[in-house]
């Protein structure tokens, strides 16, 4: 069993997906970016006894209040879709090359978009 997971896990990784350079330069940034997210809240964010503006919008103003430990979320999700969309990059990417490279594009456009949301939050708030 667990040499079957080992083996699952090098198939994974030892692979000529890793060595694409649109695929491996567009989730090394997507990754320092949600890892700068994560500096920029461990650092900035201090806990708060009154609520914070989670989301303003233009048109209608504050819409979102809520706990400051909610700040933490964006982070986590923007993480999340990060490693779905590279997992499903790199199921594609034998398959149908142009779904792959989008699924990594897309992981990167998330967390620059979200790296926008959370950067207003911080300015906003703290």
């Amino acid at each position: 069993m667990r040499q079957k997971i080992k083996e699952k896990f090098k198939r994974f990784f030892w692979h000529g997906y890793w060595t694409d350079p649109v695929i491996f330069f567009t989730l090394v940034i997507g990754v320092l970016l949600n890892l700068g997210m994560w500096i920029a809240v461990w650092r900035i964010v201090e806990p708060a006894s009154r609520p914070i503006i989670l989301h303003y919008n233009v048109y209608f103003g504050v819409d979102a209040i809520g706990d400051w430990k909610n700040v933490f979320l964006m982070p986590a999700l923007a993480l999340v879709i990060l490693l779905i969309n590279a997992v499903l990059s790199r199921f594609f990417y034998y398959k149908e090359r142009l779904a792959s490279y989008l699924f990594a594009g897309m992981a990167l456009l998330v967390q620059l978009l979200m790296a926008v949301g959370l950067g207003s939050v911080i300015l906003i708030n703290f």
